[in-house]
């Protein structure tokens, strides 16, 4: 498999994501729809674990799919510190979500923190929805989560954000972080430039372009994709505490039934 998109970020990924992850309450929110649906979870672009790991602290039995390598990685070196109970509860595979294979069906399929987005086609969003219809259990639930695209900010077409600071976990460096983002309307796809800058501890200075382009999708649009595709919405949340669907939010969290 190619070098993913996250591959060049994985080992602070962890560290970065403590100051920019502005959702609260997802874990909990997904480990309580893992245990109302029973049987077994699925996670799509699971990452380093974020999700995953406390989901089998809690005594469920997940399997993550990702197409970073080195994300995996960092997801296995915390994997090793657990006990050999939990781990065995997960099952991490390096596959891509538009064509996964696994032998299995599942209760419950997920994927969070905006990864569908990453999508940017009607091609590649109907490939993914695809391998989940084959992948769930007769009337399994399916779970998004897509940021909701502001329109005072889509009318911006270019902006620039500075993004704070952290610290790397492997030498200790202070890295500063700032984004340029600019839209294509007509395409619905955002592109950003992620720029990491730091001095390490011999004076020299570091930069890092992280580059990478988001589909933004509306509610309405999500519905009607996720209903091409054999599913029945259910719920629309604004947040993880399921309060409703609000485009203040900033959020949009789809919960969706396979049709049987």
């Amino acid at each position: 498999m190619q070098q993913a998109l996250f591959d060049s970020i994985a080992r602070f990924y962890d560290e970065e994501v403590k100051g920019l992850l502005l959702v609260k309450n997802d874990v909990s929110f997904y480990q309580d729809y893992a245990r109302e649906c029973g049987g077994e979870v699925l996670e799509l672009a699971c990452g380093t674990g974020r999700v995953l790991i406390p989901l089998a602290r809690h005594g469920i039995t997940v399997t993550g799919i990702d197409a970073s390598g080195n994300m995996l990685e960092q997801a296995q070196k915390k994997m090793n510190l657990l006990s050999t109970e939990v781990r065995e509860r997960i099952d991490l595979q390096h596959m891509d979500m538009m064509s996964f294979v696994l032998n299995k069906t599942f209760s419950l399929i997920f994927c969070t923190f905006r990864s569908f987005q990453h999508l940017l086609t009607r091609e590649e969003q109907g490939a993914c929805l695809t391998q989940v219809q084959k992948h769930m259990d007769k009337e399994g639930i399916f779970i998004i989560h897509l940021f909701v695209p502001f329109h005072h900010l889509l009318a911006q077409k270019q902006r620039s954000i500075y993004l704070g600071t952290f610290n790397d976990p492997v030498t200790g460096d202070v890295i500063s972080r700032r984004s340029e983002v600019s839209y294509d309307l007509a395409a619905q796809t955002l592109h950003e430039d992620r720029f990491y800058e730091w001095t390490d501890k011999e004076g020299v200075v570091h930069r890092h372009i992280w580059s990478f382009d988001l589909s933004f999708m509306f509610r309405y649009e999500v519905e009607l994709l996720l209903e091409k595709y054999g599913f029945s919405v259910i719920a629309v949340y604004g947040d993880f505490d399921r309060s409703p669907f609000d485009y203040y939010s900033g959020e949009q969290i789809f919960v969706a039934r396979k049709v049987a």
